[in-house]
């Protein structure tokens, strides 16, 4: 169980993170204002006091780059991590800033340095790297840190909130919390029209290196099935720790959850499309795996969760349009066509994608 607890941490730092779904949450708190400072509550509980508005920030999470980038704030960002190359919601502009580190770490202090930030973002996930050794390194060289957390839809637009304090955009912060709220309030108008009896039993699966990760219970796209109105199957617990994708073998898979009545398939950033297809394919031509009803009725649904153009369901602002793509493919007649969804976020939040 070590070897394989192991190997989900270093599959997770290659694939989702920038996604990562770690961790409890935490509030953004109240802004209170010292001249030209406030002091904030971050998602670790730590009161952190910044200059606002913040003019040159480092982000070592591309799930904040895209909110700062939503809050038309992107040319107050001055670091970035190497994996923002690859994310297709980002601006080229945010793309061609400094390259300070990757996957949550700094590579190089000295450069941070000569960009003079006045804060830095990151995620606090004490099991991909050391936090404190970064927040006294930071505190050292005098530079605030808000961490945030990746593990709540509702987060999603405290985040957003949080952010749009320090960098003075509270304006469009509210407008996409509202938007946000919104969508979630949508999902859950038709959830509750879901008769019990039509109720799904759903698990996902997230093809990884030759291997299957289910998706745990505690992630948050866990939680958006939930919110469509189904029930989530999987809730793993190891000697009292929970992580947010468990390995399993074809095998286990088959007996643990015959009765899936739904199977959501997800891309990852190693994982592209065709290979899940072809997954899905082998699927329903196997004779073990159509024991589980979800295969044997060709109730399998690829959704992307990558880096991608068409990828919603990261922990980010997309997955304002992610809760609407598992309703839909989990009660197709419930829920509309998620891609309206899609392209009226994009022209309101991210107008150069649309």
């Amino acid at each position: 169980m070590k070897l394989e607890a192991t190997l989900l941490i270093g599959v997770l730092l290659a694939s989702v993170l920038a996604a990562g779904c770690i961790g409890s949450s935490g509030t953004s708190g109240k802004a209170t204002p010292t001249g030209g400072e406030i002091t904030v509550k971050d998602f670790a509980g730590r009161s952190v006091t910044v200059k606002v508005p913040v003019q040159r920030a480092v982000i070592m999470s591309t799930s904040a780059l895209e909110m700062v980038q939503l809050l038309n704030a992107s040319n107050q960002v001055v670091g970035i991590p190497a994996e923002a190359k690859r994310d297709a919601f980002l601006s080229q502009a945010l793309k061609n800033k400094t390259v300070v580190g990757k996957m949550l770490r700094i590579d190089d202090w000295e450069k941070v340095l000569a960009l003079k930030p006045d804060l830095i973002v990151n995620l606090y996930l004490k099991k991909f790297y050391d936090v404190d050794e970064f927040l006294n390194r930071s505190a050292s060289y005098g530079i605030p840190v808000i961490m945030l957390r990746e593990d709540k839809l509702e987060d999603i637009p405290k985040a957003v909130e949080l952010l749009g304090k320090v960098f003075g955009k509270e304006k469009e912060a509210k407008a996409f919390e509202d938007y946000f709220n919104e969508q979630v309030s949508g999902v859950k108008a038709i959830a509750s029209k879901i008769p019990v009896e039509d109720r799904k039993k759903v698990i996902m699966i997230q093809p990884i290196m030759g291997k299957y990760y289910l998706v745990n219970g505690n992630d948050v796209l866990a939680q958006a099935v939930r919110l469509v109105g189904a029930e989530y199957m999987v809730n793993i617990t190891f000697n009292g720790y929970t992580p947010v994708r468990v390995p399993m073998d074809k095998e286990k898979i088959i007996a643990s959850y015959k009765d899936a009545d739904v199977i959501i398939l997800l891309t990852s950033a190693v994982t592209p499309y065709d290979q899940v297809s072809e997954l899905r394919e082998t699927m329903l031509s196997d004779q073990a795996w159509n024991e589980i009803k979800a295969v044997n009725e060709d109730h399998i649904v690829i959704l992307r969760a990558d880096m991608g153009r068409e990828s919603f369901l990261r922990w980010s602002p997309r997955l304002a349009v992610g809760i609407w793509q598992i309703g839909k493919a989990v009660y197709p007649s419930y829920y509309p066509n998620w891609e309206s969804k899609a392209k009226e976020f994009l022209q309101k939040f991210y107008p150069f994608l649309s």
